[in-house]
């Protein structure tokens, strides 16, 4: 998938639920920055400290700062983390599982169901490829989470009543170290799911995400994904949003004509050698006439590849234009006179 707008650029059984296995922490991640404050302080209850698998051997009665536990669950994927962050945002894992599985329906994730925070095995505990996709890519517009995942190390710091323990973290997405550009985002692995990886890379400014689930060689099969998207496929950057894109004739005006700015940026990603297919066209509203007002729209531009709309977005007047009139008139060369 391309980050920037959503493109799918390969794609085999992408809809299939699958054990998705730790990858359900990005889910978890997001919920995090959304529904709770970084510099509060999460207590680690008993049924947290007794998460089996993976972990940052949390002991009850703990406190750490949630950035600090956010850190420890994305890079070392702990999953008594998890229990402890769930509880500290929902009140309760149930609660917070909850609000997991309304947020996978609001980013239009349909083969998504989660049952706990972590991922552990559950038969009514599934993602697919694409969903995961879609979470990655909506988790990556957050600057916080982005910088997280990128994180080859970190360290984060645990409170008792004793003293205090600084733990040292190593990311478990071993593509960091490997692939040019990695900077993203999460591993996951149980007997059920087998090997899977989210995973995404920026080179040139372009993002792609790959998600492999029950690879028999994850990180091989992800670098393969991502270094093909990276050669065959090129952003094209048709318009930006608030820039004037072209220029249109205006009747009884004040002035002659406006200038039309896509309300949203004009993005599409196709294959390099498929440029050439690429045509833009611009449809109008109608004949202008003013008055128009700033932000009015006044017609469309749709971008074509091989004869089919690819993307499209309003084109709107850069700024407003009163009607023309003798007042208007006599009142514009009056002030230019006293100039």
């Amino acid at each position: 998938m391309e980050s920037k707008t959503g493109t799918i650029l390969y794609a085999k059984n992408e809809h299939v639920r699958r054990p998705q296995a730790s990858t359900t922490k990005i889910m978890t991640a997001i919920l995090a920055l959304e529904r709770g404050e970084l510099d509060s302080i999460v207590t680690v209850s008993k049924r947290a400290a007794g998460v089996e698998g993976s972990s940052l051997w949390l002991r009850e009665g703990e406190k750490l700062k949630l950035d600090d536990l956010l850190r420890g669950i994305m890079l070392r994927s702990a999953n008594d983390g998890c229990v402890a962050l769930a509880e500290h945002i929902a009140g309760s894992v149930e609660a917070f599982v909850d609000m997991m599985n309304i947020k996978a329906r609001k980013l239009g994730a349909w083969n998504t169901h989660f049952v706990n925070p972590h991922g552990l095995h559950h038969p009514n505990h599934y993602s697919s490829a694409f969903d995961l996709a879609l979470m990655a890519r909506y988790g990556l517009k957050y600057p916080k989470f982005a910088d997280i995942v990128r994180r080859r190390e970190d360290t984060i710091e645990l409170t008792t009543k004793e003293r205090k323990e600084r733990l040292q973290l190593s990311n478990t997405n071993l593509l960091l170290w490997s692939f040019e550009g990695a900077d993203g985002v999460k591993t996951g692995t149980t007997s059920a799911a087998g090997y899977c990886l989210v995973a995404s890379a920026t080179r040139e400014g372009r993002q792609l995400i790959a998600v492999v689930l029950h690879s028999d060689s994850r990180w091989s099969d992800t670098a393969r994904l991502l270094e093909y998207g990276f050669q065959e496929f090129s952003v094209v950057s048709v318009a930006k949003k608030g820039t004037p894109f072209i220029k249109t004739n205006v009747e009884r005006g004040m002035r002659p004509e406006v200038a039309l700015v896509p309300e949203k940026d004009v993005d599409v990603i196709l294959r390099k050698k498929h440029s050439h297919l690429l045509e833009e066209k611009v449809f109008l509203e109608r004949r202008p006439v003013a008055p128009i007002r700033k932000n009015e729209v006044l017609g469309r531009l749709a971008v074509f590849f091989d004869k089919d709309e690819i993307a499209s977005a309003d084109l709107l007047a850069e700024e407003a234009v009163p009607r023309r009139t003798w007042l208007r008139v006599m009142l514009e060369r009056r002030g230019r006179s006293r100039n």
